[in-house]
């Protein structure tokens, strides 16, 4: 090592020294504070007030569940900073939802962070500062993107950030945890702006301590969470908030909006002296702590009149929520409700039908669904089974001799051994695969049959592509068109649950294009769902078409004979 480097190296160690001195996990509010800066200023929570009790929750997992533009992303980024340099050797890994998202805010959030402060700038490792990845001395940060990517990285660390939960692959999101098994800190931090409730942030807020920042009037001293529908008042305006429209807001008081008390009807402020964060289950022993974070948390930067106008401006209500509000909502584009399900029911016995097709999500244990199909397409599931993997093969044959099933989607991962033997029995037997497409149609057959493939030395290949989004849409508008009926058996509860487990939501392809994708849930119980769409799939490979539907006669002619 030459002198210039050792002097660079006890530098480094110097700078390192004096800033980690007096610092802890417990003090990451004052390293930020003192070693940060915004604007030429050193960093201040003004008019961020509410941050300072999350930072100070000495949880080692918090939730936060929040709107959106209030400085939640910018938070998080002088977090990890600030983890990093003051835990030596530590590593952290930041994920967004695609690794554009990861880079762009590497660049923009975490860059100008690090520029602007000499504290991280001196420990700054400039031969390992990218977009992906920064050194801080023995620290390191990583900042990656989860939708595309086929596994996490094989690195382990002391925490773990995911930003936009909603937004990421669950999945991919989820494998970054272990990532924590050897770690003394197992620090989880997990922030978004929620989409439809049991889904991504909203599940994790659910199963956690969860804190409101409630407020005090102080006219009357009620306690109360602000609540847009409930508390915010137009002067003039008598109506249901959801009722105004963008045509109709140069006609109201809007720029007057207030909070009301919902006890005395006066205006309370929701200024910082006169609020307190609760904890609305505070007998629930989670390990996670949850904070939901409202536009009325920080009331100098989002005001009531500026809530109505953005009301005004989402094609789609329930964005509004999402995004203004920070609360869970959905509508009928985002899933199949119960009640939706349960009227697809009938009891009884199937009537005869011609021909039977099946759909097997293959797994440790098989989901299966066999269904008779009509003339005009409409399907009626007549059975249901979850069968172990060591008789899929047994049942199978039994089930398409007693249903005379003509035809059978399978999906083929991870069992493709066990799909390419069962289709040496059965030539009427798909390999569903899942690919993502634009093009607007659900899926595609693959086929090479026995004498081309022997003409071009290739295996038998009987392949069905399903484009998964676009699938599961159409599966969704087909029941919703009255196409689908389903008799009552004892995996009725089973079938329901799987069914609303999945949830369309919005999201961001690799280039920032808007797009609506099913997502499981963290819990992932979603089998009969994907045996349906693969037993829907089937029923059209047939060449039958749903298109025009008499439902009255048809649900009557079910009712009839049974």
């Amino acid at each position: 090592m030459g002198a210039l480097d050792l002097i660079s190296a006890e530098h480094l160690a110097r700078v390192r020294t004096a800033v980690l001195r007096g610092h802890s996990l417990s003090s990451v509010v004052e390293w930020i504070t003192e070693n940060t800066y915004l604007r030429g200023e050193r960093f201040s929570f003004k008019d961020h007030e509410f941050q300072l009790a999350i930072l100070r929750d000495g949880a080692r997992e918090k939730v936060v569940r929040k709107c959106s533009q209030i400085g939640l992303s910018e938070l998080s980024a002088r977090t990890v900073l600030a983890l990093a340099n003051i835990l030596d050797s530590s590593t952290f890994i930041y994920t967004l939802p695609t690794a554009t998202f990861a880079k762009t805010f590497a660049k923009t959030r975490l860059d100008p962070i690090v520029r602007t402060s000499p504290a991280l700038s001196s420990a700054l490792n400039v031969t390992a500062d990218n977009t992906e990845i920064k050194q801080f001395g023995n620290s390191f940060v990583y900042v990656k993107g989860t939708v595309g990517a086929s596994a996490a990285i094989s690195v382990p660390a002391d925490g773990v950030f995911n930003d936009e939960v909603d937004f990421s692959d669950q999945e991919v999101m989820s494998n970054y945890q272990s990532r924590l098994t050897h770690s003394p800190y197992k620090l989880k931090y997990k922030f978004s702006t929620p989409t439809v409730g049991g889904f991504g942030i909203s599940a994790e807020f659910e199963a956690s301590r969860r804190h409101w920042n409630m407020a005090k009037c102080y006219h009357c001293g009620e306690w109360f969470v602000p609540d847009y529908h409930k508390h915010v008042r137009v002067p003039g305006f008598t109506g249901d908030l959801r009722e105004i429209t963008k045509e109709r807001l140069p006609r109201l008081a809007y720029q007057e909006a207030f909070v009301e008390c919902p006890k005395c009807g006066g205006k309370p402020s929701l200024a910082p002296e006169h609020r307190q964060w609760v904890v609305e289950n505070p007998d629930d022993n989670y390990e996670a702590h949850g904070y939901q974070i409202q536009p009325f948390d920080a009331p100098r930067i989002i005001t009531p009149a500026d809530l109505v106008v953005s009301s005004t401006k989402y094609e789609r209500y329930v964005d509004f929520v999402n995004f203004a509000l920070g609360l869970p909502a959905e509508d009928k584009e985002s899933t199949l409700n119960r009640e939706e399900i349960e009227h697809c029911y009938v009891p009884g016995t199937a009537p005869g039908f011609f021909t039977h097709v099946m759909g097997v999500d293959m797994g440790m244990l098989c989901h299966v669904i066999v269904s008779g199909v009509d003339a005009q397409g409409r399907m009626m599931t007549v059975h249901t089974e979850i069968v172990p993997l060591a008789r899929i093969q047994e049942r199978k044959a039994e089930l398409a001799a007693q249903f005379r099933v003509s035809l059978t989607v399978m999906d083929s991962q991870p069992y493709t051994e066990t799909l390419l033997r069962l289709q040496q029995i059965d030539s009427n037997l798909y390999g569903a695969v899942y690919v993502q497409s634009k093009d607007l149609s659900a899926y595609s057959v693959k086929k090479v049959d026995e004498e081309d493939a022997e003409e071009e030395g290739e295996l038998e290949l009987r392949q069905v592509n399903v484009n998964r989004n676009k699938a599961f849409d159409s599966l969704m508008y087909f029941i919703r068109s009255g196409s689908w009926l389903v008799l009552e058996d004892e995996n009725k509860a089973t079938l329901i649950a799987h069914l609303q487990d999945m949830k369309r939501v919005k999201d961001f392809t690799t280039d920032k294009e808007v797009t609506y994708v099913w997502r499981k849930s963290a819990k992932g119980n979603d089998h009969f769902h994907h045996a349906l769409l693969y037993c829907w799939v089937a029923a059209q490979m047939r060449g039958v078409s749903f298109s025009s539907i008499a439902l009255p006669s048809y649900v009557a002619s079910f009712r009839v004979k049974q």
